[in-house]
């Protein structure tokens, strides 16, 4: 029986090849789509799953509220650890890493010439890698971290620096805050795509104690906020409730920093719940899970809606199959086995496409997605399930339909032409277009909020600064490198910076003058006197004449931090406290965007010192190279390079331009952007597909009424009007009812942006009009050609 069903369902596909096509193609597309965001969402959802005491590892994080403004601490102290366990018995054990964010140099001593700069070494305490279950190739796990200057290295590194030799008892050079030698105690695999812990080079945390800058990051003998990620691992997962009790009675013993609020998550949760940076992407989760389930819902509605419009076609196979004897059930089953196929080919064939797209899918996330978890059980579980929802969902309706027709009326041949639910075909057409519709006004609206971060005025010149980053080996002949920059041709002005522009900045709390704000948090900025001119900010209220802004004591704010402080209307002269020093304040700059468009103005101090201070030889800096209009830059670059060489070999030569930097901050929404175009471009596709197959079908039904209106003198333009109009009604239709589902979803969506436009109304009338050009397009074609069909050949059998 199953082997007569299978022959039948190839035969029907190879009889009406065209609608094989539009099937087969719209559903792949659909399910390809599918298939690459539920990867997306369940390697997301998967982040530190792996670890074998996963479910007793928990992240520890802290709040501090002082007055009325919380403090997030996403790292603690070096202490803080220690203490935890020693107040709480519940804990088993707890794990320290910080990772070290500076540029880093890293050389083999065998072969000098394998220098290169290094990212994503961290800092363990001796039991990481019985903490954690990350594999070790080589070495022993509870020795590899014990001793100063250890190190272990991942499986890539160990091939960049030893080629396939084991480089266990090797050493390397890791240049910090100065060159050290590293012993290689241990190689492990790469640590996993799912992994929030990521690294090339894990040290001993005995190794940090020993470096110069160590009291930086270990200095704190307190719970507090820090430099260290903390990891708790408990005895029994249930105990997370009473290691709560116990943290917040610690909290309220120790008010020196504030109110503290302790935080208590699983590991697993780290990556979408606590990244404060949100790099885990997880607004996207909220978003492509649905488009995902519209855009397959629409491939499926295609495959439902042109099955039951060639419903007469198969009236009479149906109705002969029932008086030889056939049960409704059978009838059903073959066109389940039909549907079965078409899924089945489908999807191998969206299989296909996700192999194709995937790199550049991922390349727009910018993730990576290890091939093991590409064929891990979990995955290739969810794929048997969609394709096994797919088959029963496409198979239902059709089979319901024609398995429920009358043999009496079918083989009497008074099957109307309404048979196979013409309302429900125009329900699916109309929820088609409705999908479209709403997916174009979400990115027009994405594409306008884009456009108004990148044109907005934000207060500051961009154009034509470059910034370099000047890391340890340079700062010592800061001044000798900065004067033989300046000397060159094409160089305008320079500055300096403690961070680069939208990298960064530092935050104080200055006293209050009311009980309800007892300390504002201010963000803070050191430079030279050269910033202020370089950048383009203009004066609210400028300094006095005569006035020299320089100096520790001395504060340039800008017009929001008036109003926060509590200040004069003009406060030049008056004071502020960080609680240690009285700042005066020498002038107000109008507001200017120092970070994202998309968050809140904050309160804001510019504290300038003479570029010739010893400030940025302690802390590092940045240097801003304002460029002459038509300069050569690829000339002026290696220039820079040449002289940046002179003075630092070791350090790779860096630079950002300031405009780059700002865009760089809008990558998120660049890439849902990108996403969300292809996104619109496959529903705009599946749904002319659709709407094609049902326009040739529908009229090639009215053909001969087609031929009587021709006789009748009906004029081409008539007929062709006549046929469009049905389907530009429900177009019309689609976008009445898209129109307002989409406003609710992209002003929700804007209230992310502290600065956002107001969503114009033409949006959606450009929305509307290309659904319905695209609607005229598509069915224009098949009504003008059955308009121009001989009505002679229609009227025939009549």
């Amino acid at each position: 029986m199953l082997r007569n069903h299978i022959k039948i369902a190839f035969r029907s596909l190879s009889r009406n090849k065209g609608f094989t096509f539009i099937n087969i193609t719209g559903l792949a597309v659909g399910l390809a789509v599918c298939i690459m965001i539920m990867l997306y969402v369940t390697h997301e959802m998967s982040y530190d799953s792996f670890h074998k005491n996963g479910k007793r590892i928990y992240n520890l994080r802290a709040s501090i509220k002082m007055g009325g403004n919380v403090m997030n601490m996403a790292y603690m102290s070096y202490t803080a650890g220690p203490i935890v366990k020693q107040n709480n018995p519940v804990v088993e054990d707890y794990m320290r890493t910080m990772v070290y964010f500076r540029p880093m140099v890293v050389s083999n001593p065998a072969s000098p010439e394998n220098k290169f700069a290094e990212n994503k070494l961290i800092f363990a305490d001796a039991g990481f890698f019985n903490f954690y279950s990350f594999k070790l190739l080589s070495g022993e796990a509870s020795e590899a971290l014990k001793a100063p200057f250890s190190v272990v290295i991942s499986k890539d590194i160990a091939k960049k620096y030893f080629g396939n030799t084991n480089p266990v008892g090797e050493t390397l050079i890791i240049k910090t805050d100065s060159a050290y030698t590293y012993h290689i105690t241990g190689v492990a695999e790469n640590a996993p795509s799912n992994s929030s812990i990521d690294f090339n080079f894990v040290a001993s945390n005995t190794s940090l104690l020993s470096m110069k800058e160590a009291s930086m990051y270990t200095g704190s003998q307190e719970i507090s906020f820090g430099s260290f990620g903390l990891n708790l691992l408990l005895k029994h997962a249930s105990d997370t409730a009473a290691l709560r009790r116990n943290l917040q009675a610690m909290a309220k013993k120790d008010k020196s920093l504030g109110e503290m609020i302790y935080t208590l998550s699983p590991i697993t949760d780290t990556h979408l719940h606590m990244n404060f940076g949100d790099s885990s992407n997880t607004r996207y989760l909220k978003i492509f899970p649905l488009v995902a389930v519209l855009i397959l819902l629409l491939a499926l509605v295609n495959y439902m809606s042109l099955s039951t419009a060639r419903a007469t076609l198969r009236a009479k196979e149906v109705g002969v199959r029932k008086v030889s004897g056939a049960s409704r059930i059978s009838i059903a089953m073959q066109f389940y086995v039909e549907s079965a196929l078409f899924a089945g080919i489908s999807f191998v064939l969206s299989y296909c496409l996700c192999y194709l797209c995937k790199p550049w899918f991922l390349n727009v996330l910018q993730l990576k997605i290890d091939s093991s978890f590409l064929y891990s059980p979990v995955v290739l579980g969810l794929l048997l399930a969609l394709l096994v929802l797919t088959v029963l969902i496409a198979g239902s309706y059709p089979s319901l339909v024609l398995s429920a027709f009358k043999p009496v009326v079918t083989l009497k041949g008074k099957m109307s032409t309404q048979a196979g639910g013409a309302m429900v075909r125009k329900v699916f057409t109309t929820l088609q277009f409705a999908i479209s519709v709403g997916l174009i006004i979400c990115g027009i609206v994405i594409d306008r909020q884009l456009y108004y971060f990148r044109h907005a005025d934000t207060g500051v010149n961009r154009d034509n600064i470059v910034m370099l980053p000047v890391g340890t080996g340079l700062v010592k002949n800061y001044q000798a490198f900065k004067k033989d920059i300046s000397d060159l041709a094409g160089i305008g002005e320079i500055a300096t910076s403690h961070y680069a522009m939208y990298k960064g900045y530092d935050m104080f709390f200055a006293v209050g003058k009311t009980k309800e704000e007892k300390s504002i948090p201010i963000a803070n900025l050191v430079a030279d006197n050269n910033f202020i001119p370089v950048l383009g900010l203009k004066w609210k209220y400028p300094p006095a004449p005569n006035t020299e802004i320089t100096g520790r004591n001395k504060v340039v704010i800008n017009e929001l931090a008036i109003g926060k402080l509590h200040l004069p209307a003009n406060p030049v002269g008056s004071f502020i406290s960080d609680g240690n020093n009285n700042l005066q304040v020498m002038g107000v700059l109008k507001n200017f965007n120092f970070s994202s468009m998309a968050d809140e103005l904050r309160p804001f101090a510019l504290i300038t010192l003479p570029d010739t201070s010893s400030f940025w030889k302690k802390t590092g800096c940045s240097l801003f190279v304002k460029i002459n209009p038509h300069t050569n830059l690829p000339t002026l670059l290696a220039k820079m390079q040449g002289i940046y060489k002179k003075y630092d070999q070791d350090t790779p030569f860096e630079y950002t331009f300031m405009d780059d930097a700002f865009n760089l901050q809008y990558k998120a929404e660049d890439r849902l952007a990108a996403i969300f175009s292809l996104f619109t471009y496959i529903t705009v596709i599946l749904a002319t597909m659709g709407l094609f197959g049902l326009a040739a079908f529908t009229i090639e039904q009215r053909t001969k009424e087609i031929g009587i209106r021709k006789i009748l003198g009906a004029s081409l333009s008539k007929i062709s009007t006549l046929l469009s109009l049905d389907f530009l009604k429900l177009v019309l239709l689609s976008v009445i009812i898209a129109s307002p589902v989409a406003w609710w979803a992209m002003h929700n969506w804007l209230q992310n942006f502290a600065s956002r436009i107001t969503i114009p109304w033409w949006v959606f009338t450009a929305a509307g009009g290309i659904a319905v050009l695209t609607a005229i397009i598509t069915v224009s074609y098949h009504a003008i050609k059955a308009a121009l069909a001989n009505p002679v050949d229609s009227l025939r059998s009549e």
